[in-house]
C-alpha cells in the first residue's frame, strides 16, 4: 500500500508542474469526525488481523515516510523532500516536520506552545512548531504580534488559520502591527543559515535546536521546572512571559549565564525577550 500512495506523487501524474512540490499530511491520526473517539474504532481489523488499538499511532508515521519516498522518487532524488504532518511517531524526524495541531486563539495556547515544542524537541522531533495566531478563533492584534514574535524563534514556522476565522494578514491590524511582524519575519530570514546549521547538527548529531534550559544547565536545579524559556542551542536564550524585563535580564546574566561571556538584548519587549551570546556566530559559519 505505501509503495502504491508512494507512486501517486509521480511525475507524470501531475503534467504541466515541476519536480519541486511540497506536500502537508493532514487529518491523518486518521480523523474520523463522526466517531466517538474521533479517529478509527480501537477494534477496527487491518491487513494481517491488527486491531486498530495497535496500529494507531503508526499511521501517520507510514502515511508521512510513504510521501517522502514518493516526493525523492519524484525528483530522481534531486531535491529534498518537504513533508508536513500532524500525525507523528518516534522516528518521523525522518521524513519531515509536524506542529501540534489545532490550537486556539488564546494567550493561554501561546503559552503551552512553548513547552510543547520543548517536548517534542528532546524527545527528537526536532522540525516543529505551533499555528502562529491560533488556528480557530481570532486573536487580538497584540496576541498575534507576540505570536510571530514567539513563533519566529520556534524550528517550524507558519500562521495558519481555520477558514471560518477572520482574515488576518497583518496589514488589516494597522501599521503598527505590520511593521512589528515584518521585522520579526526580517529577522527570520536573517538567522536561517543558523537555522541550517542547527537543523545539520540535529541531523547528525541529534542536538535539537531548541533546548529546555536544564539542558544547558544541568547543575540548577531552579532549571528543572522551566518551561517558558529556552535555549536555541547555546547562543541565544529565549525567555517568554516576563513582565519583569531588566530585573530577570540581570539576574539571569548574574545566576545562569556564564559570567565570561557578554550577552545582548536582541529584542526586547514587556512579554517576550531574546538574549543573544555577543560572541555567537549566527551566520551559519
Amino acid at each position: 500500500t505505501r509503495a502504491w500512495y508512494s507512486r501517486c506523487f509521480s511525475l507524470n501524474n501531475f503534467q504541466g508542474s515541476t519536480s519541486s512540490l511540497f506536500v502537508w499530511n493532514d487529518m491523518n491520526e486518521p480523523s474520523v469526525f463522526d466517531g466517538p473517539e474521533q479517529t478509527m474504532p480501537k477494534d477496527a481489523v487491518h491487513s494481517g488481523g491488527w486491531e486498530h488499538r495497535d496500529l494507531h499511532n503508526l499511521y501517520g508515521f507510514y502515511q508521512q515516510m510513504a510521501t517522502a519516498e514518493g516526493l525523492l522518487t519524484r525528483s530522481g532524488g534531486q531535491h529534498r523532500p518537504f513533508v508536513l504532518s500532524r500525525s507523528f511517531f518516534a522516528g518521523s524526524q525522518r521524513f519531515g516536520a509536524i506542529w501540534t495541531g489545532d490550537n486556539v486563539a488564546t494567550w493561554d495556547y501561546l503559552k503551552i506552545s512553548i513547552p510543547m515544542v520543548l517536548s517534542l524537541s528532546v524527545a527528537g522531533i526536532t522540525f516543529c512548531g505551533a499555528d502562529v495566531g491560533g488556528f480557530v478563533q481570532d486573536p487580538d492584534p497584540e496576541l498575534l504580534v507576540r505570536w510571530y514574535q514567539a513563533g519566529a524563534l520556534t524550528p517550524f514556522f507558519r500562521g495558519h488559520s481555520a477558514k471560518e476565522t477572520n482574515r488576518r494578514e497583518p496589514w488589516l491590524f494597522g501599521e503598527e502591527v505590520t511593521a512589528a511582524v515584518r521585522n520579526t519575519i526580517q529577522q527570520r530570514y536573517q538567522l536561517l543559515p543558523y537555522w541550517y546549521t542547527l537543523f545539520y547538527w540535529a541531523h547528525t548529531m541529534g542536538q535539537p535546536p531548541l533546548r529546555p534550559l536544564w539542558v544547558e544547565f544541568p547543575a540548577e536545579e531552579d532549571t528543572f521546572t522551566m518551561d517558558n524559556e529556552y535555549m536555541i542551542e547555546k547562543q541565544a536564550l529565549k525567555i517568554l512571559f516576563h513582565s519583569c524585563v531588566g530585573a530577570c535580564v540581570s539576574a539571569w546574566r548574574d545566576d545562569y549565564l556564564q559570567v565570561d561571556r557578554q550577552w545582548f538584548m536582541l529584542r526586547g519587549l514587556p512579554e517576550i525577550t531574546t538574549l543573544l551570546d555577543c560572541g555567537a556566530k549566527l551566520s551559519g559559519e
